[in-house]
């Protein structure tokens, strides 16, 4: 059960940077500019690239079995939701990464239906498929299924709030 579990959260995790390696499809929210709610303009182009690029980074920091490089995208409250216990706050979502680094993660591949944005430019969110390989007992495992991530804005960067995946039955 709990190698299911973090196996369920190694492809969260993996879905979190599917936008690394696949551009980002347009969508209603992205093809208007929009403005924050201080009345300057907000560059979609910009932050989907940083989105993608805290995607990417995320997707290495598992394949390196880094925990430190994954941990970088998380806000300090955020919410990890993936086949077993809901892990809160950087300290829960960390020992499900340690955890998750050891099915040694490879394959990943993943199609984001691309990044979406509130009005005021300080929430995001991002949603598509993945599929990777896992170990399973030290067999492995084609695993694939949905992901949804919602960013925010802290600091001046993009940061994960939460995050969820679904593994495909």
């Amino acid at each position: 059960m709990r190698i299911r579990s973090s196996l369920t959260l190694v492809a969260v995790l993996a879905v979190c940077q599917s936008a690394c390696y696949k551009g980002t499809n347009a969508t209603a929210d992205s093809a208007a500019a929009s403005s924050t709610a201080s009345g300057k303009s907000f560059d979609k182009s910009a932050a989907s690239a940083e989105i993608l690029g805290n995607d990417s980074a995320f997707i290495r920091g598992m394949v390196a079995k880094n925990v430190d490089s994954v941990m970088c995208c998380y806000d300090n409250d955020a919410v990890s939701i993936g086949g077993g216990k809901t892990a809160k706050g950087l300290a829960d979502i960390r020992k499900s990464y340690v955890e998750a680094v050891k099915a040694n993660v490879k394959d990943v591949t993943f199609h984001s239906d691309g990044v979406n944005f509130s009005d005021d430019g300080t929430m995001a969110w991002d949603y598509g498929t993945y599929s990777q390989t896992a170990d399973v007992k030290g067999k492995p495992t084609k695993q694939s299924g949905n992901f949804l991530n919602v960013w925010k804005r802290v600091g001046g960067k993009w940061k994960l709030a939460a995050e969820i995946g679904s593994p495909a039955p």
